[in-house]
């Protein structure tokens, strides 16, 4: 059940951050709507990821979906640095 929940997990945050990169350099005019979408949804995450790093996770499975979350979190963030710059 965990292997499937870390599946859909990461699979969803890499659909999110890949969706927000394709509509972001697909439709430039509303890039600040975009861009502000992004920060929200990165916020999200980002409350998910420290809530989960606030609790006891012994299950490997979840440990690396929480890496995984992660590492979407930050490849977000850069994004939004690099298209604010």
């Amino acid at each position: 059940m965990e292997v499937l929940v870390t599946a859909v997990v990461g699979d969803l945050v890499s659909r999110s951050v890949s969706f927000f990169v394709d509509k972001l350099y697909r439709h430039k005019v509303s890039r600040g709507e975009d861009l502000l979408c992004l920060q929200c949804l990165l916020q999200r995450i980002e409350t998910v990821v420290l809530e989960a790093e606030g609790r006891h996770i012994t299950n490997q499975a979840m440990l690396r979906q929480l890496q995984m979350l992660r590492e979407g979190m930050y490849r977000g963030y850069y994004l939004v640095d690099a298209i604010k710059h």
